[in-house]
Protein backbone atom coordinates (compact mmCIF):
# COMPACT_ATOMS: atom_id res chain seq x y z
CA UNK A 1 0.00 0.00 0.00
CA UNK A 2 1.38 3.41 -0.89
CA UNK A 3 0.88 6.58 1.12
CA UNK A 4 -0.51 8.44 -1.88
CA UNK A 5 -2.22 7.04 -4.97
CA UNK A 6 -2.67 10.30 -6.89
CA UNK A 7 -0.13 12.86 -8.11
CA UNK A 8 0.73 15.52 -5.59
CA UNK A 9 -1.04 18.85 -6.07
CA UNK A 10 0.23 21.79 -4.02
CA UNK A 11 -1.95 24.86 -3.46
CA UNK A 12 0.11 28.02 -2.90
CA UNK A 13 -1.23 31.17 -1.27
CA UNK A 14 0.68 34.43 -0.79
CA UNK A 15 -0.23 38.11 -0.78
CA UNK A 16 2.71 38.98 -3.01
CA UNK A 17 2.50 37.33 -6.47
CA UNK A 18 6.29 37.18 -6.68
CA UNK A 19 6.34 35.09 -3.51
CA UNK A 20 3.77 32.71 -5.00
CA UNK A 21 5.80 32.31 -8.17
CA UNK A 22 9.07 31.80 -6.31
CA UNK A 23 7.54 29.19 -4.00
CA UNK A 24 5.92 27.34 -6.92
CA UNK A 25 9.25 27.25 -8.75
CA UNK A 26 10.99 25.92 -5.63
CA UNK A 27 8.39 23.18 -5.11
CA UNK A 28 8.63 22.04 -8.74
CA UNK A 29 12.43 22.06 -8.62
CA UNK A 30 12.57 19.75 -5.60
CA UNK A 31 9.61 17.61 -6.75
CA UNK A 32 9.56 17.41 -10.57
CA UNK A 33 6.10 16.53 -11.81
CA UNK A 34 4.27 18.12 -8.90
CA UNK A 35 1.30 20.22 -9.95
CA UNK A 36 1.00 23.67 -8.35
CA UNK A 37 -2.11 25.82 -8.04
CA UNK A 38 -2.44 29.48 -7.10
CA UNK A 39 -5.01 30.20 -4.40
CA UNK A 40 -6.23 33.28 -6.25
CA UNK A 41 -7.11 31.25 -9.35
CA UNK A 42 -8.13 27.84 -8.01
CA UNK A 43 -11.40 26.39 -9.27
CA UNK A 44 -13.97 24.27 -7.42
CA UNK A 45 -12.94 21.20 -9.40
CA UNK A 46 -9.34 21.44 -8.18
CA UNK A 47 -8.63 19.30 -5.12
CA UNK A 48 -5.19 20.08 -3.68
CA UNK A 49 -3.19 17.49 -1.76
CA UNK A 50 -1.57 20.07 0.51
CA UNK A 51 -1.71 23.86 0.87
CA UNK A 52 1.24 26.15 1.57
CA UNK A 53 0.53 29.64 2.89
CA UNK A 54 3.15 32.39 2.90
CA UNK A 55 2.21 34.66 5.78
CA UNK A 56 3.32 38.32 5.83
CA UNK A 57 4.91 40.00 8.82
CA UNK A 58 2.94 42.47 10.91
CA UNK A 59 -0.67 42.65 12.07
CA UNK A 60 -1.99 40.74 9.04
CA UNK A 61 -0.26 37.54 10.14
CA UNK A 62 -2.84 34.74 10.14
CA UNK A 63 -5.50 36.32 7.93
CA UNK A 64 -4.44 34.46 4.78
CA UNK A 65 -4.23 31.12 6.60
CA UNK A 66 -7.78 31.63 7.89
CA UNK A 67 -9.03 32.24 4.34
CA UNK A 68 -7.29 29.17 2.96
CA UNK A 69 -8.59 27.00 5.80
CA UNK A 70 -12.15 28.27 5.29
CA UNK A 71 -11.96 27.47 1.57
CA UNK A 72 -10.29 24.07 2.07
CA UNK A 73 -11.29 22.75 5.52
CA UNK A 74 -9.91 19.23 5.01
CA UNK A 75 -6.62 19.96 3.22
CA UNK A 76 -3.33 19.62 5.17
CA UNK A 77 -1.95 23.13 5.58
CA UNK A 78 1.65 24.31 5.92
CA UNK A 79 2.27 27.80 7.31
CA UNK A 80 5.38 29.65 6.11
CA UNK A 81 5.87 32.47 8.60
CA UNK A 82 8.47 35.24 8.97
CA UNK A 83 9.39 33.83 12.39
CA UNK A 84 8.73 30.57 14.18
CA UNK A 85 7.65 32.43 17.34
CA UNK A 86 4.76 32.26 19.78
CA UNK A 87 2.43 34.30 17.58
CA UNK A 88 3.11 32.13 14.52
CA UNK A 89 2.50 29.01 16.61
CA UNK A 90 -0.87 30.36 17.72
CA UNK A 91 -1.79 31.07 14.09
CA UNK A 92 -0.71 27.59 12.97
CA UNK A 93 -2.63 25.92 15.81
CA UNK A 94 -5.72 27.99 15.02
CA UNK A 95 -5.90 26.60 11.48
CA UNK A 96 -4.72 23.13 12.58
CA UNK A 97 -1.62 23.35 10.40
CA UNK A 98 0.38 20.18 9.95
CA UNK A 99 3.70 22.03 9.80
CA UNK A 100 5.29 25.45 10.09
CA UNK A 101 8.38 26.66 8.24
CA UNK A 102 10.40 29.82 8.81
CA UNK A 103 10.56 32.30 5.96
CA UNK A 104 12.51 32.69 3.75
CA UNK A 105 12.27 28.91 3.57
CA UNK A 106 15.03 26.65 2.29
CA UNK A 107 14.49 23.86 -0.26
CA UNK A 108 15.48 21.29 2.38
CA UNK A 109 12.70 22.42 4.71
CA UNK A 110 10.08 22.18 1.95
CA UNK A 111 11.42 18.79 0.91
CA UNK A 112 11.00 17.46 4.46
CA UNK A 113 7.44 18.78 4.60
CA UNK A 114 6.54 17.06 1.31
CA UNK A 115 8.27 13.84 2.39
CA UNK A 116 6.27 13.77 5.62
CA UNK A 117 3.06 14.38 3.71
CA UNK A 118 3.71 11.59 1.21
CA UNK A 119 4.66 9.07 3.90
CA UNK A 120 1.43 9.45 5.84
CA UNK A 121 -1.49 7.08 5.33
CA UNK A 122 -4.52 9.13 6.30
CA UNK A 123 -7.54 7.89 8.20
CA UNK A 124 -10.76 9.71 8.97
CA UNK A 125 -10.94 8.66 12.63
CA UNK A 126 -10.28 10.95 15.59
CA UNK A 127 -9.78 10.16 19.25
CA UNK A 128 -10.22 12.26 22.35
CA UNK A 129 -9.33 11.92 25.99
CA UNK A 130 -5.61 11.22 25.58
CA UNK A 131 -3.57 12.82 28.36
CA UNK A 132 -1.02 15.45 27.38
CA UNK A 133 1.68 13.37 29.09
CA UNK A 134 0.81 10.38 26.89
CA UNK A 135 1.06 12.54 23.76
CA UNK A 136 4.51 13.67 24.88
CA UNK A 137 5.57 10.05 25.36
CA UNK A 138 4.40 9.16 21.84
CA UNK A 139 6.21 12.13 20.30
CA UNK A 140 9.35 11.25 22.24
CA UNK A 141 9.24 7.68 21.00
CA UNK A 142 8.92 8.97 17.43
CA UNK A 143 11.88 11.38 17.98
CA UNK A 144 9.86 14.08 16.25
CA UNK A 145 10.75 17.74 15.68
CA UNK A 146 7.97 20.23 16.20
CA UNK A 147 5.67 22.00 18.63
CA UNK A 148 2.84 20.55 20.70
CA UNK A 149 0.32 23.37 21.14
CA UNK A 150 -2.17 23.00 23.98
CA UNK A 151 -5.28 25.17 24.40
CA UNK A 152 -7.75 24.94 27.27
CA UNK A 153 -10.05 27.10 29.36
CA UNK A 154 -7.03 27.81 31.60
CA UNK A 155 -5.01 29.28 28.72
CA UNK A 156 -2.77 28.22 25.87
CA UNK A 157 0.85 27.28 25.51
CA UNK A 158 3.31 25.18 23.56
CA UNK A 159 6.07 22.63 24.11
CA UNK A 160 8.92 22.62 21.57
CA UNK A 161 10.56 19.26 20.85
CA UNK A 162 13.86 18.52 19.14
CA UNK A 163 14.34 14.85 18.25
CA UNK A 164 11.62 14.00 20.73
CA UNK A 165 13.13 15.86 23.66
CA UNK A 166 11.49 19.04 25.04
CA UNK A 167 13.80 22.03 24.67
CA UNK A 168 11.47 24.95 25.33
CA UNK A 169 7.95 25.59 26.61
CA UNK A 170 5.87 28.67 27.16
CA UNK A 171 2.51 29.75 28.53
CA UNK A 172 1.24 33.22 29.30
CA UNK A 173 2.77 33.09 32.78
CA UNK A 174 5.65 30.61 32.65
CA UNK A 175 8.66 29.45 30.65
CA UNK A 176 10.60 26.21 30.60
CA UNK A 177 9.89 23.43 33.11
CA UNK A 178 7.28 25.50 34.94
CA UNK A 179 5.33 25.94 31.69
CA UNK A 180 5.36 22.17 31.06
CA UNK A 181 4.07 21.49 34.56
CA UNK A 182 1.31 24.06 34.07
CA UNK A 183 0.14 22.50 30.78
CA UNK A 184 0.26 18.95 32.16
CA UNK A 185 -2.25 20.06 34.77
CA UNK A 186 -4.79 21.51 32.33
CA UNK A 187 -8.02 19.57 31.90
CA UNK A 188 -10.00 19.19 28.65
CA UNK A 189 -7.31 20.82 26.54
CA UNK A 190 -7.09 20.65 22.76
CA UNK A 191 -3.68 19.48 21.53
CA UNK A 192 -2.33 20.33 18.08
CA UNK A 193 0.93 18.90 16.78
CA UNK A 194 2.81 21.22 14.40
CA UNK A 195 5.83 19.68 12.71
CA UNK A 196 8.99 21.70 12.09
CA UNK A 197 12.24 22.77 13.71
CA UNK A 198 11.54 25.86 15.78
CA UNK A 199 15.21 26.43 16.76
CA UNK A 200 14.01 28.26 19.87
CA UNK A 201 16.21 29.35 22.74
CA UNK A 202 16.60 26.38 25.10
CA UNK A 203 14.83 26.73 28.43
CA UNK A 204 14.61 23.02 29.32
CA UNK A 205 17.64 20.82 29.94
CA UNK A 206 15.83 17.97 31.71
CA UNK A 207 14.92 14.60 30.12
CA UNK A 208 11.32 13.92 29.16
CA UNK A 209 10.80 11.24 31.81
CA UNK A 210 11.51 13.65 34.64
CA UNK A 211 9.04 16.16 33.26
CA UNK A 212 6.22 13.67 32.80
CA UNK A 213 6.69 11.88 36.09
CA UNK A 214 7.07 15.23 37.89
CA UNK A 215 10.28 13.99 39.50
CA UNK A 216 12.21 17.17 38.87
CA UNK A 217 12.87 19.22 41.97
CA UNK A 218 11.14 22.56 42.04
CA UNK A 219 13.29 25.39 40.79
CA UNK A 220 14.96 26.97 43.82
CA UNK A 221 13.63 30.40 44.60
CA UNK A 222 16.39 32.91 45.06
CA UNK A 223 16.12 36.23 46.76
CA UNK A 224 15.93 39.40 44.76
CA UNK A 225 19.52 40.13 45.80
CA UNK A 226 20.56 37.43 43.31
CA UNK A 227 18.90 39.11 40.34
CA UNK A 228 21.21 40.87 37.93
CA UNK A 229 22.15 44.22 39.53
CA UNK A 230 21.21 47.41 37.75
CA UNK A 231 24.80 48.58 37.31
CA UNK A 232 25.68 45.29 35.59
CA UNK A 233 22.80 45.75 33.15
CA UNK A 234 24.03 49.27 32.48
CA UNK A 235 27.53 47.95 31.74
CA UNK A 236 26.13 45.35 29.34
CA UNK A 237 24.06 48.05 27.66
CA UNK A 238 27.14 50.22 27.19
CA UNK A 239 29.08 47.20 25.90
CA UNK A 240 26.38 46.63 23.27
CA UNK A 241 26.92 50.20 22.04
CA UNK A 242 30.70 49.76 21.67
CA UNK A 243 31.88 50.00 18.04
CA UNK A 244 32.34 46.55 16.47
CA UNK A 245 30.21 44.89 19.18
CA UNK A 246 27.20 43.66 17.22
CA UNK A 247 25.19 42.21 20.13
CA UNK A 248 25.31 41.79 23.91
CA UNK A 249 22.84 39.57 25.75
CA UNK A 250 22.21 38.43 29.29
CA UNK A 251 21.40 34.72 29.71
CA UNK A 252 20.38 32.61 32.68
CA UNK A 253 20.49 28.81 32.61
CA UNK A 254 20.98 28.94 28.81
CA UNK A 255 17.88 31.12 28.29
CA UNK A 256 18.28 34.58 26.76
CA UNK A 257 16.41 36.96 29.06
CA UNK A 258 17.51 40.43 27.91
CA UNK A 259 19.75 42.10 25.35
CA UNK A 260 20.16 44.19 22.24
CA UNK A 261 21.88 43.93 18.88
CA UNK A 262 22.65 46.09 15.88
CA UNK A 263 19.88 46.62 13.35
CA UNK A 264 21.56 44.49 10.67
CA UNK A 265 21.32 41.32 12.81
CA UNK A 266 18.22 39.20 13.36
CA UNK A 267 17.64 39.19 17.12
CA UNK A 268 15.83 35.84 17.00
CA UNK A 269 18.69 34.15 15.11
CA UNK A 270 21.31 35.68 17.41
CA UNK A 271 19.33 34.63 20.47
CA UNK A 272 19.10 31.04 19.22
CA UNK A 273 22.82 30.90 18.40
CA UNK A 274 23.88 32.27 21.79
CA UNK A 275 21.45 29.97 23.57
CA UNK A 276 22.88 26.91 21.81
CA UNK A 277 26.45 28.00 22.57
CA UNK A 278 25.39 28.62 26.16
CA UNK A 279 24.00 25.08 26.34
CA UNK A 280 27.42 23.64 25.43
CA UNK A 281 29.03 25.93 27.99
CA UNK A 282 26.40 24.91 30.57
CA UNK A 283 27.12 21.20 30.06
CA UNK A 284 30.88 21.69 30.44
CA UNK A 285 30.44 24.04 33.39
CA UNK A 286 28.61 21.31 35.29
CA UNK A 287 31.66 19.09 34.83
CA UNK A 288 34.37 21.64 35.58
CA UNK A 289 32.88 24.08 38.11
CA UNK A 290 34.04 27.60 38.89
CA UNK A 291 37.69 26.63 39.08
CA UNK A 292 38.09 26.02 35.36
CA UNK A 293 37.77 28.24 32.30
CA UNK A 294 34.71 30.43 32.03
CA UNK A 295 34.48 31.19 28.32
CA UNK A 296 33.45 29.51 25.09
CA UNK A 297 33.76 30.95 21.59
CA UNK A 298 32.56 30.12 18.11
CA UNK A 299 33.63 31.73 14.84
CA UNK A 300 31.14 31.98 11.96
CA UNK A 301 32.39 33.85 8.91
CA UNK A 302 33.21 37.42 9.93
CA UNK A 303 31.53 37.07 13.33
CA UNK A 304 32.76 35.77 16.65
CA UNK A 305 30.31 34.59 19.31
CA UNK A 306 31.47 34.56 22.93
CA UNK A 307 29.64 33.22 26.00
CA UNK A 308 31.16 33.87 29.42
CA UNK A 309 30.05 33.20 32.99
CA UNK A 310 28.67 36.12 34.98
CA UNK A 311 29.04 35.71 38.74
CA UNK A 312 29.00 32.37 40.59
CA UNK A 313 27.95 29.40 38.45
CA UNK A 314 25.23 28.46 40.98
CA UNK A 315 23.24 31.51 39.85
CA UNK A 316 23.35 30.47 36.20
CA UNK A 317 24.02 33.93 34.69
CA UNK A 318 26.02 34.26 31.47
CA UNK A 319 26.98 36.99 29.01
CA UNK A 320 26.63 36.43 25.27
CA UNK A 321 28.46 38.78 22.91
CA UNK A 322 28.81 38.94 19.12
CA UNK A 323 31.75 40.91 17.66
CA UNK A 324 33.37 41.37 14.30
CA UNK A 325 36.53 39.38 13.67
CA UNK A 326 39.92 41.13 13.47
CA UNK A 327 38.82 44.29 15.27
CA UNK A 328 40.52 46.02 18.23
CA UNK A 329 37.65 45.20 20.57
CA UNK A 330 38.24 41.48 19.93
CA UNK A 331 41.58 41.69 21.72
CA UNK A 332 40.20 43.47 24.79
CA UNK A 333 36.84 41.65 24.98
CA UNK A 334 37.94 39.23 27.69
CA UNK A 335 39.13 42.13 29.85
CA UNK A 336 35.80 43.93 29.38
CA UNK A 337 33.82 40.83 30.32
CA UNK A 338 35.96 40.23 33.41
CA UNK A 339 35.31 43.79 34.52
CA UNK A 340 31.55 43.19 34.29
CA UNK A 341 31.96 39.90 36.17
CA UNK A 342 33.89 41.58 38.98
CA UNK A 343 31.25 44.29 39.20
CA UNK A 344 28.53 41.64 39.49
CA UNK A 345 30.34 39.74 42.24
CA UNK A 346 31.03 42.96 44.13
CA UNK A 347 27.34 43.92 43.97
CA UNK A 348 26.35 40.50 45.31
CA UNK A 349 28.76 40.86 48.24
CA UNK A 350 27.76 44.36 49.25
CA UNK A 351 24.04 44.18 48.48
CA UNK A 352 23.84 47.86 49.31
CA UNK A 353 23.65 49.60 45.97
CA UNK A 354 20.55 51.74 45.43
CA UNK A 355 17.96 49.73 43.53
CA UNK A 356 16.36 51.25 40.49
CA UNK A 357 13.20 49.15 40.39
CA UNK A 358 13.26 46.88 43.45
CA UNK A 359 10.52 47.00 46.03
CA UNK A 360 13.00 47.17 48.91
CA UNK A 361 16.00 49.51 49.32
CA UNK A 362 19.43 47.97 48.80
CA UNK A 363 18.23 45.15 46.54
CA UNK A 364 19.83 45.15 43.09
CA UNK A 365 17.36 44.61 40.27
CA UNK A 366 16.68 45.28 36.61
CA UNK A 367 16.54 49.03 35.99
CA UNK A 368 13.10 50.38 35.21
CA UNK A 369 14.48 52.37 32.27
CA UNK A 370 16.95 50.35 30.20
CA UNK A 371 17.82 50.18 26.54
CA UNK A 372 17.90 46.40 26.85
CA UNK A 373 14.76 44.70 25.62
CA UNK A 374 13.27 41.93 27.65
CA UNK A 375 13.32 38.64 25.69
CA UNK A 376 11.51 36.22 27.98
Amino acid sequence: MTATSTPLTVLIAAQDPTHSTALADMVRSIRPGVRTLQFSGVSESDVPSVAMVVEPAGPELGELSDRVRAAHPDVPLVVIAPRFDERAIEVAAGVEATAIVSSPCEPGALSRVLDDHERKVRYAGRCRGIETAELLRLLTAATDHGVLHVASAAGSGAIHLDEGQPVHAHTANNRGVDAVREMLGWADGKATWIAGRSASARTIVAPIDGLIERQLPERPTTGKSEDAPADVIDKLDRLAQTPDVLAAYLLRNTEVIAGRNSSDLDDAAIGRALSRLSQVFHDMDDQQGDGMGSEIQATVGDHRLVVDRLGPSRLGFQIGVVVRQATPVCKSLRRLLRQIDRSFRKSLLTGSRPATSASEPGIPAFPSQSNFHRVA
